[in-house]
């Protein structure tokens, strides 16, 4: 289930934004919104404006040597992980001496996730156990990030240069309507224009794979220029071992599962159907009995909760589940 949780962990960012007065509108409803779930989110918000105002006037008292203190504080970021000094610089200097507290800041306290600003470039991380993450970009293009991804991009002129970098992981964009700037997506050796549309990409070591939903993305391989066209229902898959691109109608009906939570399965053996929950739940699930791996499912499923969805399964299949620990198992009657 997609919770305000996931976005607290770059809120940081939003209030630096908002304190900056550089928030986008749609960022600025949303950290309204956080500000006003939770009365600990208002005093966090409070906080950051505190050391805000002190700092204005701390710099208007003192003339430090701004290029020299950025370059020492520079230096000690890439040295040392916890910040020991706090170096004031002059007011032109204090939007980026702010990112860079931002950026010590969020690594070290970050929860499954981790946001780094760093002058101009923005990355987000989220880690193994992260279930869905809502980013929008300064656009407005709406980007969710499955677990195990990173995504990179230039804040500074991200709205006359729309790229956005995928280096690895599941990521489905919504991309903001602008007729005067296109949107990519840098994948190393491969590249997607977006032409108006919402699709999905899959980047591993062994595979990229892109499904377009609606609108259209062309896809372009940077050595062979080689482009090929995806339309909606779509697959355009990428082997990095044999340089080849292919696009073919997608057959995973069930490729948006790790954001919506629903499935439909065909005549599915159950271990394609556990591989499957597996990753849209971002949890374990063992199969105890050689005939109950391969009895097939013909279903569809559509549960916020992995218990929900295995309840169904197991009345369907006439078997058992239960849970040990961290892992749901599921054997015979």
């Amino acid at each position: 289930m997609e919770n305000f949780e996931t976005n607290e962990e770059i809120i940081f960012g939003l209030i630096i934004d908002d304190l900056d007065n550089n928030i986008t509108p749609a960022n600025k409803e949303l950290l309204k919104q956080w500000r006003a779930t939770d009365p600990v989110n208002e005093k966090t918000y409070q906080e950051f404006l505190h050391v805000q105002v002190n700092l204005d006037k701390l710099v208007v008292r003192l003339d430090i040597d701004a290029q020299r203190s950025w370059e020492s504080l520079d230096k000690k970021i890439e040295e040392a992980p916890v910040l020991e000094e706090l170096v004031l610089l002059k007011e032109e200097k204090q939007h980026y001496f702010w990112l860079k507290i931002a950026a010590l800041l969020l690594v070290t306290c970050s929860l499954g996730y981790y946001f780094v600003w760093r002058s101009s470039d923005v990355v987000i991380s989220t880690d193994q156990q992260t279930t869905l993450t809502k980013v929008v970009l300064p656009d407005g293009t709406e980007v969710k990030l499955n677990a195990a991804t990173t995504i990179s991009y230039n804040k500074r002129n991200f709205k006359t240069d729309r790229k956005l970098e995928l280096l690895k992981g599941e990521v489905f964009i919504n991309v903001a309507k602008d007729d005067h700037s296109g949107f990519r997506v840098d994948m190393g050796e491969l590249e997607a224009k977006d032409i108006g549309t919402r699709f999905n990409i899959h980047k591993s070591d062994h595979k990229i794979a892109v499904i377009v939903e609606d609108g259209e993305v062309a896809l372009r391989q940077r050595s062979t220029n080689i482009e090929v066209l995806l339309t909606p229902g779509k697959l355009g898959l990428y082997n990095p071992l044999t340089k080849k691109l292919i696009a073919e109608n997608n057959p995973d009906l069930n490729y948006k599962a790790w954001i919506d939570k629903s499935f439909v399965f065909t005549a599915f053996p159950l271990t394609q159907v556990v591989d499957q929950l597996e990753k849209a739940y971002n949890s374990r699930i063992d199969i105890k009995g050689e005939d109950l791996k391969i009895r097939k499912l013909t279903a569809s499923l559509k549960y916020e909760t992995l218990d929900s969805a295995l309840a169904v399964i197991s009345a369907s299949l006439q078997c058992k589940v239960r849970k040990s620990q961290d892992t749901y198992i599921l054997s015979d009657n």
